[in-house]
């Protein structure tokens, strides 16, 4: 073989380890992204069910029974404070909601509907738009590479 050749053939293997090496990174980043997504709207589930229910004792019998979730702590303390946050307010503005439409809805339909709100929510850009923005600034990649 020529030098030219071979020069030709070490450059193709570079590039191509190279891309492999970049395609991994962008999958674990990808991986630790939906990880980390996953596990705050988990968090946001868990905290917004139990106070929409007044922390009552078979709301805690459920959620101490159920394993979902990632075992590593993933989010931060600040992601804890502000999921705590969010479901407070969300909880209050149920509240509001059920009281104001006593009188206003079909009989029996009055009060809290807290399984659906709690599934539009889930279901809302809004909460994976929040996700985003905080795995974005948690560095969560550089916390469990080290």
């Amino acid at each position: 073989m020529t030098t030219k050749k071979i020069f030709v053939y070490f450059i193709v293997l570079f590039a191509s380890l190279v891309g492999l090496q970049c395609k991994s990174t962008r999958n674990s980043t990808a991986m630790y992204k939906a990880i980390y997504v996953e596990q705050f709207k988990l968090i946001y589930f868990r905290q917004i069910l139990t106070k929409s229910y007044n922390n009552s004792k078979a709301i805690q019998e459920i959620i101490s029974s159920d394993h979902s979730g990632f075992t590593e702590p993933i989010l931060t303390e600040d992601d804890y404070k502000l999921i705590d946050s969010l479901s407070t307010v969300d909880n209050q503005r149920m509240q509001i909601d059920s009281t104001q439409s006593i009188g206003r809805v079909a009989e029996g339909a009055e009060g809290k509907h807290t399984l659906g709100f709690i599934l539009g929510k889930l279901q809302s850009k809004w909460l994976d738009s929040i996700a985003n923005k905080r795995y974005k600034n948690s560095r969560v990649i550089k916390r469990y590479k080290d």
